[in-house]
């Protein structure tokens, strides 16, 4: 009977690790879509840029510009926290240095051999939540 069982762990523990593929590859062409979104943002500002130029306009209209720029810095965001989700699904970090992936549980970077911060565990309250008191009955 406990072939059974380790597989049956087996075949749950692969369905785990299939859901967390799919999420990343989910979160990883939002990220796609949401670059492509930032490139056609800055290919707009070249256009105006250079209409602006040629046409010999003076100033570029600084409220369209505004708009393409906070749209940009909004998608950008958004990339950020899709990059934390990946990086709380996956068993890899990304080196700050070199870009590069390593283990999570690595303390150098294997290409560029940079140095990670050791994890810090949570600081928990010991303090207790509501206090008891103790009614003695005569």
């Amino acid at each position: 009977m406990s072939f059974f069982n380790k597989v049956k762990a087996g075949v749950s523990e692969a369905g785990n690790k299939a859901k967390t593929v799919v999420e990343i590859n989910r979160l990883k062409l939002q990220n796609n879509s949401k670059q492509n979104d930032i490139d056609q943002q800055y290919q707009v500002m070249g256009k105006l840029l250079f209409e602006a130029v040629t046409q010999g306009a003076g100033p570029l209209p600084s409220e369209q510009i505004e708009k393409n720029i906070s749209r940009i810095l909004e998608l950008k965001s958004e990339i950020e926290v899709n990059l934390a989700q990946i990086a709380g699904l996956s068993d890899v970090k990304q080196c700050k240095a070199c870009g590069g992936n390593v283990a999570i549980e690595a303390r150098f970077c294997p290409s560029c051999g940079s140095t990670f911060e050791a994890a810090q565990e949570p600081i928990r309250d010991v303090t207790p939540s509501s206090s008891i008191t103790l009614d003695k009955k005569e």
